[in-house]
């Protein structure tokens, strides 16, 4: 996730109460904290992704309407998930688009500062299902609801304190 921190001083809003709006939504333990000149910067962290990952994909796989397509993608995209030892190469699988189950994704968010502000944050993530596109503000509430239900469903894996849902 990535913040413009021109955009934190103009809201006059402190990393402190960044990081307090962010760990709402967010497991922010799971995550090292990175800066630049332009940007506050958190990153997944690598051993929670190389010791999860695999094992969290293949339990939300599970438990989507299994077609024999489906299926052979989620077992191909697993296996390939767990031969990789570093997130620079998971990262880059899913940037090569090789699997539909397994991809990336750079999303555009806002989280609420103040009654009349937000903060606008990129979030770039790793995608385990692409669905389809569609563009409907109206579904922020229902896809809320999803996250919530991953994150209960998955508290054995921590790693789903980073799980966003979208509509891309």
């Amino acid at each position: 996730m990535e913040v413009d921190k021109k955009r934190l001083d103009k809201l006059g809003i402190t990393s402190e109460k960044l990081m307090n709006k962010l760990n709402k939504d967010f497991d922010l333990s799971l995550y090292d904290l990175n800066e630049n000149q332009d940007e506050i910067i958190f990153v997944i962290k690598e051993s929670v992704v190389l010791e999860q990952l695999q094992n969290f994909t293949q339990y939300q796989y599970s438990m989507y309407p299994q077609e024999q397509w489906d299926t052979d993608c989620f077992e191909s995209a697993s296996e390939m998930i767990g031969e990789l030892s570093s997130l620079k190469e998971l990262v880059e699988l899913a940037e090569e688009g090789r699997f539909p189950c397994f991809q990336s994704n750079k999303i555009v968010d806002e989280i609420k500062v103040s009654a009349w502000e937000s903060l606008e944050m990129k979030i770039f993530m790793l995608v385990f299902f692409v669905e389809g596109k569609i563009f409907m503000e109206g579904y922020n509430s229902f896809l809320k609801f999803i996250e919530n239900n991953v994150r209960e469903s998955s508290k054995g894996w921590s790693i789903a304190g980073a799980f966003k849902c979208f509509i891309d």
